[in-house]
This record gives C-alpha cells, sequence and structure tokens, in this order.
C-alpha cells in the first residue's frame, strides 16, 4: 500500500472516531437497558448497492458500544438489522427458529417483518 493511501485512511479514521464523541449505540438493547446508556466506540458499517454488478450506491455507518462489538464477534449472537427502517434484532444462536451457519453473525435485510407491510402497500400504490 503506497503511503498516500495509508495517509488517507489513518486520516479517514482518525475523523470517524471524533464523529463517535458523545453519540450512543444505533443498536437496539433490551427495554430495561436503553441505547442512550451505551456511548458508541466503534461503527459498524455496511456497503449497499447492486450485488450482481457489484455496484456501491451508499454505506450503512451504525455506531456501536462496547457491548455490541463484542457479542458482534460472539458466536453465540446473530445480529439482524433492517436496512429499510433501521430496526435491530438481537437473536440467541441457541435460540434461533432456523440454524444459521457459524461465520454469519450480521443479517442485512432489505425489510423486516416489521415494515414489510408497509413496503407491500407502497409497490402496490406505485404499481397500482
Amino acid at each position: 500500500m503506497d503511503d498516500f493511501k495509508l495517509l488517507e485512511e489513518t486520516l479517514n479514521d482518525a475523523i470517524a472516531r471524533a464523529e463517535l464523541e458523545g453519540q450512543t449505540c444505533g443498536l437496539k438493547h433490551s427495554a430495561g437497558d436503553p441505547a442512550e446508556n451505551h456511548f458508541a466506540v466503534d461503527y459498524l458499517c455496511q456497503d449497499l448497492g447492486d450485488p450482481r454488478t457489484g455496484d456501491i450506491s451508499s454505506q450503512i455507518r451504525i455506531p456501536v458500544c462496547q457491548e455490541c462489538v463484542d457479542a458482534l464477534y460472539d458466536e453465540e449472537w446473530i445480529l439482524a438489522y433492517c436496512v429499510y427502517c433501521h430496526k435491530s434484532q438481537w437473536i440467541n444462536r441457541s435460540h434461533a427458529k432456523i440454524e444459521h451457519p457459524l461465520g454469519n453473525g450480521v443479517y442485512w435485510l432489505d425489510v423486516c417483518p416489521f415494515c414489510a407491510e408497509i413496503v407491500t402497500e407502497y409497490k402496490e400504490d406505485k404499481d397500482g
């Protein structure tokens, strides 16, 4: 990697970390322990675009706390994140209704069960 590319990545990382100051976790925590109690320490990022062509149209950057970072690396937990409504849900792998292969810790959903009906209604109105 050339020096300029390394410098650019280092600066981008420093800027991103500075932006975290005062932010709270963007992932769901239990009702008795809201995200406001969890200060962000890093970002969970996902590129969005067309998987057939590899074109990237945008990126999701979710501030996450240390507890969520640890869970992302823990094979016991699975994170489901809805790209449409930005809701998240932690699933304990041993209690999941379907078997998820190890190594798949985050599932990025185009729509989740909570917003699927809204999306379907919108598409029907748009097409009809």
